[in-house]
Parts: structure tokens; C-alpha cells; sequence
């Protein structure tokens, strides 16, 4: 067996082993020339869809809910596409509470993120270990021909939420902000600020929308989440103002159209009760 026979039979070994590993938990969807979305997959230990870019010297992988077999992955799958290191990890939000995913990085990853979700992590019984750069509102990453800004959006989906925008190649990864085919989960939202970033999101106009949980899309993405949110929170309001208990709100709620959508009986009450009392403390 040759030299140059034996390199491709391990080539070949590698390609059929990321195939695989795609299925477990992602699949790798390129973007564009440089940005891949990588999909979590329904039942796997990814819950959300995350994203990276290859610049001419590095990877920079964005997203939340990142989980050491998801990490793994995801590096397996980054390697067998190019032999350029992940240096920077942009986490999008965390959730209160949560200790058991985003801490599990590898240790020479840098992770950006804002203040917001800075003090989340600082608040979590784990101890944050990863080196970290904290922005306030908006950061812009340079790399070569390579372009993207890094927002805050402020409390949205999270306490904190960030987006990613490829301004050139009209690229929008807005994590768990957006669901594309999906309810979602309200458990931890603010509710009136989460409309006011989706009018935002729509204005931005981009070309491909990646959300945090669904397929990557155009603008339909935003606009149909931005539609089930406004008929969700139409319906939080009318129970409020028509003196519904919260009890009698959960009996009452009505949005037919949208029972049959992946999530919307799941989070239902949780959705429900996080939308009333919040609504309720603000009217």
C-alpha cells in the first residue's frame, strides 16, 4: 500500500466518521463563501442552532446552549472542512441557572460576549474559566476580506441576547431571538423588549436569516416569527385587560392557527404565565 493510497483511505475514514457525527447532534449547511450554520437536530443534546465563520487565519464559532458532545462535534466537523483553529467562541445568551452547558469550552478559545450575559455567567455556581471579552453595545470583528458585528441586543429570549451580522454577504444569525417553524420557549423573556428587537430584526433586511432553532431562511424567517409574536402577546393583552386571572387566562387562550406548531403546546403554559405577569406589572 502506498503512501499517497494510504492518505486517502484515511481521508475517506474521516469523511464517513463527520457524516456521521453530522447526524447526531448538527447539520453543517454552508451560507455563504465563508459562514456555515450548523442545525441542531430534533431529539439530539443540541437545542440550538449554531454558526461559524472561516476567516483566513481562524474559525469563530457563535451560538449558546453549547454542550461538551456539541462542542466535540462541531470541532470534528470545523476540522474535516479546514485545518484553521477555533480561536473565538461569540456566546449569543445563557440562561439563569444553567451550569451544565457554555462552561465545558476548550480552554484556548476565546469567548466574546456582552455585559449582559457577562453577569449571568459571573452569577452561575460554576466558575467562568474561559478567557472572555465583554463589549457593551455592538463589537465589529475584522478578519481580512471578513466582516461581521457583534450586538447586544439587550433582554430579549434571555436577560441578554447578542445577534451577528455579515454586512457583506447579507448574513443575519439571530440564536434563539428568531424560531423559524417553532413557537419557542418565553420562560425567561421580556416580553415587551423581545417585540421591539423583532421590529429591529426586520428592519436590518438581510438576505439569509439563521435562527436559533429551524431551518436557515430569507426574511420570511423574521417575519412569521414577528407575526406569531404579536398574535401571541394580542392575545396576553386581551385576557389582561378583560380581567382574566392568570388561571383563567391559561383556560381562555385561544390561537388556533398556531396549535400545531413544534413547541407551542410544550412551552404553552410556561409561555403564558412568563407573557401575563410581565404584561400585567407593566400595563
Amino acid at each position: 500500500m502506498t503512501a499517497v493510497y494510504r492518505m486517502l483511505v484515511a481521508l475517506l475514514v474521516l469523511m464517513l466518521s463527520v457524516t456521521a457525527a453530522i447526524g447526531e447532534n448538527y447539520r453543517v449547511e454552508k451560507v455563504s463563501d465563508s459562514v456555515y450554520a450548523a442545525i441542531a437536530q430534533p431529539g439530539s443534546k443540541a437545542v440550538s442552532n449554531a454558526l461559524f465563520v472561516v476567516t483566513g487565519h481562524e474559525v469563530i464559532l457563535a451560538g449558546a446552549h453549547f454542550v461538551p458532545e456539541g462542542v466535540k462535534e462541531l470541532t470534528a466537523v470545523i476540522g474535516a472542512i479546514t485545518h484553521l483553529p477555533i480561536t473565538t467562541l461569540i456566546l449569543t445568551h445563557h440562561h439563569k441557572g444553567v451550569n451544565y452547558y457554555d462552561y465545558d469550552l476548550p480552554e484556548k478559545i476565546e469567548v466574546i460576549v456582552s455585559s449582559n450575559i457577562w453577569q449571568t455567567l459571573k452569577s452561575e455556581l460554576r466558575e467562568f474559566k474561559s478567557a472572555t471579552m465583554v463589549f457593551e453595545n455592538a463589537i465589529t470583528l475584522n478578519r481580512g476580506k471578513i466582516s461581521m458585528v457583534v450586538m447586544n441586543t439587550g433582554p430579549g429570549h434571555s436577560s441578554g441576547d447578542s445577534i451577528v451580522i455579515f454586512p457583506k454577504e447579507g448574513v443575519l444569525f439571530a440564536s434563539d431571538l428568531l424560531f423559524n417553524n417553532s413557537a419557542g420557549f418565553m420562560g425567561e423573556a421580556s416580553i415587551i423588549e423581545w417585540g421591539e428587537t423583532l421590529d429591529m430584526l426586520e428592519q436590518l433586511m438581510p438576505v439569509k436569516v439563521v435562527p436559533g432553532v429551524g431551518a436557515v431562511g430569507g426574511m420570511e424567517v423574521i417575519t412569521s416569527f414577528r407575526a406569531f409574536y404579536r398574535d401571541f402577546m394580542t392575545e396576553i393583552i386581551r385576557n389582561v385587560d378583560k380581567g382574566n386571572s392568570l388561571a383563567q387566562t391559561k383556560k381562555e387562550f385561544s390561537l388556533k392557527k398556531y396549535s400545531d406548531l413544534p413547541g407551542f403546546s410544550q412551552f404553552l403554559e410556561t409561555n403564558i404565565e412568563r407573557a401575563y405577569k410581565q404584561y400585567k406589572t407593566r400595563k
